[in-house]
């Protein structure tokens, strides 16, 4: 895409998913990496696509039960998110991303998600997803991208697992996010037998 403001995210999901997914054949993947933000009543969770007003977070950001909502619509076989995100208000350098925004803990739950969903995120509610400099990324991103490419295979048997990716990444971003003077856990909703390479 050109940019990921909201109206091709939207288009993303309403237009070219659909014709990608083949009801209950096809495995989908999302990722998304930038800002996330409680709505003000503390009912909801956003994610802030490149472009929103931050005077406006309803009105331009998208509610991640907006994205659940139009993957169940093309019933794919399974989905898999990965989330390099958090909700605590704060950017990943630690500043505050809207001055007047009180920090709301609203903890995604297990049934958050529909069944045939899986999802990873950066950190636990209350901690900034970090990035570094070194690594050109936001650590958890980075090392999703090592984990894909083998290294969360664990036990060398050619699959990872949820739960091998998940033990994956709380040691290596736990290990980075430490060398920022930060805590880091990321977090797995959904089922930990899912494999995400075969």
């Amino acid at each position: 895409f050109r940019s990921a403001d909201d109206a091709e995210i939207y288009r993303a999901l309403q237009n070219w998913l659909p014709l990608k997914v083949k009801k209950g054949k096809t495995d989908v993947y999302l990722f998304f990496s930038g800002h996330g933000l409680p709505s003000l009543d503390g009912k909801a969770l956003y994610l802030l696509p490149w472009g929103v007003d931050k005077d406006f977070v309803e009105k331009t950001a998208i509610s991640q039960q907006e994205i659940i909502n139009s993957l169940q619509a093309v019933s794919p076989k399974s989905v898999t998110m990965f989330i390099d995100s958090c909700y605590s208000g704060q950017t990943k350098s630690g500043s505050t991303l809207i001055t007047s925004a009180r920090p709301i803990s609203l903890k995604p739950s297990e049934s958050s998600f529909p069944s045939n969903f899986t999802v990873i995120t950066a950190s636990s509610v209350d901690q900034i997803s970090s990035s570094s400099q070194d690594l050109k990324h936001g650590i958890f991103s980075y090392y999703i991208m090592k984990g894909m490419e083998g290294d969360a295979d664990l036990n060398k048997d050619g699959k990872i697992t949820a739960a091998e990716m998940l033990e994956f990444l709380t040691d290596m971003v736990g290990r980075h996010a430490l060398t920022l003077s930060r805590k880091q856990q990321p977090q797995l909703y959904g089922d930990k037998e899912n494999v995400f390479i075969k």
